[in-house]
């Protein structure tokens, strides 16, 4: 029985990335198991084993309970190079390693993904002590994840120009990529997530609309402005933010029986304005309704994201003066609203 490899696998240290996995817990990030299972489709192999550095049962099993078959081995390296983990499918005969290695290339993307979020944990600590050191901290996970990201959606175009199109490959490194692109956004949310506060007002009868329109067509008939919009201190770009969010985050937990509304309405509570934007979506149940605003906190794990965009709108409102609040009945649908002071005259411009 042969095996062929991509070179041989050296020892890793148990550094933050596993650390970080909690793989002692056995705990496996998103959409790892459906790239094994990928991975088994395309190669044809009956068995294919997800084994990391260090341990010696597999982290993931796709197919059969007994091995059999020649083994086709990949590593599966970390973004610098660092080798955590090999990729095995067994099969009649031995496999081309292209489609394991692409496999091993969108693995990597979800293992990272899952560390950083893992690291984001800390930040609650750091935000506590100054909104300095959380710019710098979030910051360098951006800086940590951007780099390797980059040579990996690199290496995944370079791959897909070379196979013809319509090939079970060219289904895998698509795929592939897709993950990578994926993870991009999420970096996007958590530089955005890190970012200081910034003075201003905003006239949101005019951001509404012109927000609207950046989405369109996606939520052209979804969202619809309930009377009229105020003047609030908050930047425009904030404000922009915290809409687009919440919008987003209802389109993500729409229900399947009903088309998905959403409406936007403000009223005035004292010297401040609180915007509302209901929708007609899932729902929170009770329990979850006040841990949903902390950062990384997911309740469904198979809708890809940080856990970052309520928390960011908090975040944002809070830096702003205000306050955030959510009120949802399951099945039914919720209003995420927030409460943000009146701008001055002499604030808007």
């Amino acid at each position: 029985m042969s095996e062929h490899t991509s070179g041989p696998v050296q020892q890793a240290p148990q550094d933050d990335l596993l650390r970080g996995l909690g793989v002692a817990g056995g705990a496996v990030p998103d959409g790892v198991q459906g790239q094994c299972d990928l991975a088994r489709a395309v190669t044809g192999a009956d068995v294919v084993l997800l084994t990391l550095v260090g341990h010696e049962d597999p982290w993931v099993r796709s197919g059969a309970a007994d091995l059999g078959g020649v083994p086709t081995t990949v590593d599966l390296r970390t973004s610098d190079g660092q080798a955590f983990g090999t990729l095995t499918a067994y099969a009649p005969a031995a496999v081309e390693t292209a489609p394991l290695e692409a496999v091993a290339a969108a693995v990597t993307s979800m293992v990272e993904l899952e560390a950083a979020r893992s690291r984001l944990f800390d930040l609650e600590e750091v935000v506590a002590r100054s909104e300095d050191e959380l710019s710098r901290a979030s910051g360098q996970i951006v800086h940590d994840l951007n780099n390797p990201l980059a040579a990996i959606s690199m290496c995944l175009e370079i791959a897909r120009d070379e196979v013809p199109e319509g090939e079970l490959l060219a289904n895998l490194l698509d795929r592939a990529a897709g993950s990578a692109a994926k993870l991009k956004t999420l970096v996007v949310s958590l530089s955005d997530y890190g970012q200081p506060a910034e003075p201003g007002a905003c006239d949101l009868s005019v951001e509404v609309p012109a927000l609207l329109a950046d989405y369109e067509p996606l939520l052209d008939e979804t969202v619809r402005v309930a009377g009229d919009l105020p003047v609030v201190a908050l930047a425009a770009n904030e404000a922009r933010t915290v809409l687009g969010e919440l919008w987003e985050n209802a389109t993500k937990f729409r229900r399947d029986d009903v088309d998905l509304e959403i409406v936007v309405a403000a009223e005035q509570v004292g010297d401040r304005w609180r915007i509302a934007v209901s929708d007609n979506g899932r729902g929170i149940d009770e329990a979850d309704v006040e841990r949903v605003l902390a950062p990384t906190v997911r309740l469904d794990k198979r809708v890809p994201g940080l856990g970052l965009g309520l928390a960011g709108v908090a975040r944002i409102v809070t830096r702003a003066g205000g306050r955030v609040g959510i009120d949802s009945t399951p099945g039914v649908g919720t209003t995420v609203w927030f409460e943000v002071p009146a701008a001055a005259p002499a604030e808007h411009r």
